[in-house]
């Protein structure tokens, strides 16, 4: 059974999956709204001894549809903002592996040093472009999702509140978020942030002199056969 605050936070969650169904045309989607609907009234006005049957089948229903969320008409779904994001990140995965691999492998990750990486330079070169290259990526990812982040807080503060499912949505708002601190609030945060411009700035150097070497390539005369 749930407990009464986890119970008024799955109302609530309930609240907000009907006003967004509200706002649609979709008759699936009014049903849905209408049948959440239902659930909480009834919780709200059981008696006191079927209230506690009342809640859980509120929570039930509740749940069953946020499982079902990115399911829902577009503009009815929660974390509509983030699908961009998503999008973007599956279309960088080019070899087919991991989509997520910009958060599963978060830029503040020190790559462990190893004797391959320190006798091959150009190993070493590849394995630092990733990062400062991930570093990039997640910064203009979050700047480009900033104007979503309020109704995303609120939306996840409402998940995290009722106990519903939201670990994908956490994992990713963070991942955008994570440098967001200002450099001077700490001096590890400092560290941290003057790390990745060290890496930035690798990466521009690298790109401009790999571009240069193509171009000598691409001017060279061509081979005797």
């Amino acid at each position: 059974m749930e407990s009464l605050d986890r119970s008024k936070a799955v109302i609530e969650l309930g609240r907000r999956l009907v006003a967004e169904l509200g706002l649609t045309d979709d008759p699936l989607a009014q049903w849905m709204a209408h049948y959440i609907a239902e659930r909480i009234d009834a919780t709200e006005h059981a008696t006191p001894d079927a209230r506690a049957a009342a809640r859980d089948a509120c929570a039930q229903a509740v749940f069953e549809l946020w499982d079902h969320r990115n399911n829902l008409p577009r503009h009815s779904q929660p974390f509509r903002e983030l699908e961009p994001v998503l999008r973007t990140l599956a279309s960088l995965d080019v070899d087919g592996g991991n989509r997520f691999r910009f958060i599963d492998s978060r830029p503040d990750i020190k790559v462990p040093e190893s004797s391959e990486l320190e006798r091959n330079r150009f190993l070493e070169a590849a394995v630092n472009l990733d990062y400062s290259a991930r570093v990039l990526i997640q910064y203009l990812l979050g700047v480009a999702s900033r104007e979503a982040t309020d109704n995303v807080a609120q939306w996840l503060d409402a998940a995290i509140a009722a106990g519903a499912n939201a670990t994908l949505e956490i994992r990713l708002a963070d991942f955008l978020s994570s440098d967001e601190k200002a450099p001077a609030a700490d001096e590890l945060a400092r560290q941290a942030l003057q790390e990745k411009i060290e890496k930035l700035e690798y990466f521009s150097r690298l790109a401009s002199s790999v571009a240069a070497e193509l171009k000598n390539n691409l001017d060279a005369p061509p081979a005797d056969s």
